[in-house]
């Protein structure tokens, strides 16, 4: 028999809370430990009003999150971020993914009008630095 020289252990109030500490300290640990991708690219590019195909100079515009001033030229760079998500199946993940970083939505501030784009996020976030500058997106924007 294994357990013939087995003495049960008893803990007192205070063993036992710092057993509870312990054990949520590592559970603390394994799930802040648990963080998706972070990523970033730069999209840079040239912005026109959509219905006169103007240059947009020194315009205030919203992409994504990030508060963006075109210059005297109507150039435009920002940089778009995230972390990837980091719970549940492949096809969960992909999904979240692509639900939080798949689209842009662009506007003029003070303007309730807004165009959509594809992100490609994924092309520009994990690309391998190669000849061609492809942490880099170039997009041009024509913006209602």
């Amino acid at each position: 028999m294994y357990f013939q020289n087995f003495v049960p252990v008893t803990l007192d109030a205070d063993a036992m809370q710092r057993l509870f500490l312990l054990v949520l300290f590592a559970t603390f640990a394994l799930t802040t430990s648990a963080k998706g991708r972070g990523w970033s690219y730069a999209l840079t590019g040239t912005a026109y009003a959509k219905d006169s195909k103007d240059v947009l100079r020194n315009t205030a515009l919203m992409i994504g999150r990030e508060l963006v001033t075109t210059d005297s030229t109507g150039h435009y760079r920002v940089t778009i971020r995230g972390v990837t998500c980091d719970r549940g199946s492949k096809q969960v993940i992909a999904r979240c993914n692509e639900q939080a970083f798949g689209k842009l939505v662009i506007r003029r501030v003070l303007s309730s009008a807004s165009i959509t784009i594809p992100s490609h996020w994924k092309r520009f976030a994990f690309c391998v630095d190669s000849l061609v500058p492809c942490k880099e997106q170039r997009r041009d924007l024509y913006v209602p």
